[in-house]
């Protein structure tokens, strides 16, 4: 069972101030709390704009979660087998997905790191593999690649 998004707890040292107040939107506190869990951060393609594709790969032993931050309508996250010599940025077969496909209603970046931070560790639930829908990980060239994992103090 999936958990609620009451169940996510964001705690996240906020850092931007405007005006004299703090303001940090629900997207960056979202990409701050999965850098906190540990996820690490895969930036492909970048040219002095920045990267065209972000993801972030959260390993598991055997299992993977992983986010691809793309755009409105590529935005999509999925858990995927991810032991050695699996290539997680272009599963087959996947766990679980989620994001926006034909025929189904735009969903956001937000709603799609909510659903990722709010599913349960493997050990409590995996469901069976299925296969990945069409455009799922990272297409195109993926090189050159950047990768980062974001310090946490606690």
């Amino acid at each position: 069972m999936l958990g609620k998004a009451d169940d996510l707890a964001l705690t996240v040292p906020v850092d931007s101030v405007r005006g004299g107040e703090t303001f940090m939107n629900e997207f960056d506190a979202l990409i701050a709390e999965a850098g906190r869990r540990g996820y690490l951060w895969h930036q492909f393609r970048p040219d002095r704009y920045g990267p065209e594709v972000l993801a972030g790969v959260l390993r598991w032993g055997g299992v993977s979660d992983v986010v691809v931050l793309t755009d409105e309508w590529g935005t999509h996250a999925y858990r995927t087998p991810g032991g050695d010599g699996e290539d997680v940025f272009a599963p087959g077969r996947v766990h679980w997905w989620y994001g926006c496909n034909a025929g189904a209603a735009n969903v956001s970046m937000v709603w799609i790191l909510r659903a990722l931070l709010t599913l349960p560790t493997p050990d409590e639930w995996l469901p069976p593999l299925v296969d990945a829908p069409a455009g799922t990980g990272v297409s195109g060239a993926r090189v050159p690649v950047l990768v980062s994992r974001r310090e946490c103090f606690r």
